[in-house]
């Protein structure tokens, strides 16, 4: 019944009563383990709709007194090792959710055990990158740029593709406020500009030139910026982002019912999508 009324809550979505009932229908220990259960489901849907109660309980019910004391034990309770533990399942979808459900929930002491996740998938899941290294960055890993060093040195060309993903998503691109921030995502672009794949240098390219252009241009009358900006646009812009192969990549393994999957792979749709694209 608890367990049903857990994967029911996307139904009562940010309802902080309903959290509350959940969490007073049985002990904090019989919760825990009903949602370790749920989190060792072999059907994604389940994971997925057990981390979205995970996270909303933890960031949403802090303040319900009936839901106080079970948030205040989270950090140190069996879910989060649970969690810990499925960074290394075989399932790219599962290590997907788990890492955003650690990152979300202020999972701070879990920082070892994704950098231990970050050495084991570095080279054979690179789509799962952007998450892991944000939701690291977000928990506060201080070696956040030695692991993007890391990415760009990596023989295989997609996980070096995706250093531009976390940039793009993770770091300031506004020099007037993040200079340092902004002085090390230039280093990595000019590095990636230099990329023997043309995929990866298309987009360290047009990302270059749009730090340059953010950086020089921001005094400019609002009409010459716009037209700047399109001049840049028509000129740079790539046929493809990593984003988007990604997102296209993980739909195609949706499609297929496949949770896993392999760098030769990847490839190999990455070579299918391009090619397509050439003969259309």
């Amino acid at each position: 019944m608890i367990a049903t009324k857990i994967l029911h809550y996307l139904d009562s979505l940010h309802d902080v009563d309903y959290l509350a009932t959940i969490v007073n229908s049985v002990s904090d220990t019989e919760l825990c383990d009903i949602i370790n259960q749920l989190l060792q489901s072999e059907d994604n849907e389940i994971v997925s709709s057990t981390c979205l109660f995970i996270q909303d309980l933890v960031l949403s019910s802090s303040r319900h007194p009936d839901c106080e004391k079970f948030v205040k034990g989270y950090s140190e309770s069996s879910i989060v090792k649970t969690l810990e533990q499925l960074l290394f399942s075989p399932s790219h979808f599962t290590r997907e959710q788990v890492v955003y459900a650690l990152g979300k929930t202020c999972s701070y002491n879990s920082v070892s055990v994704l950098n231990q996740a970050f050495n084991e998938f570095r080279d054979i899941d690179p789509i799962l990158l952007p998450r892991l290294i944000g939701e690291m960055g977000w928990l506060g890993a201080e070696n956040f740029w030695a692991l993007l060093d890391s990415m760009i040195s990596s023989q295989v060309y997609i996980t070096r593709w995706a250093v531009i993903d976390v940039l793009s998503e993770f770091v300031s691109d506004d020099a007037r406020v993040h200079s340092q921030w902004f002085q090390s995502k230039l280093r990595c672009v000019e590095q990636l500009r230099q990329d023997s794949n043309i995929l990866v240098k298309s987009q360290a390219e047009y990302e270059y030139q749009l730090l340059k252009f953010r950086s020089s241009t921001y005094e400019l009358p609002k009409a010459e910026r716009k037209k700047k900006r399109k001049d840049l646009e028509r000129q740079y812009k790539p046929a493809f982002y990593f984003a988007q192969i990604s997102t296209a990549f993980a739909n195609f393994l949706y499609s297929k019912r496949q949770t896993q999957y392999s760098i030769a792979e990847l490839e190999a749709f990455i070579s299918d999508m391009t090619q397509s694209s050439k003969s259309g």
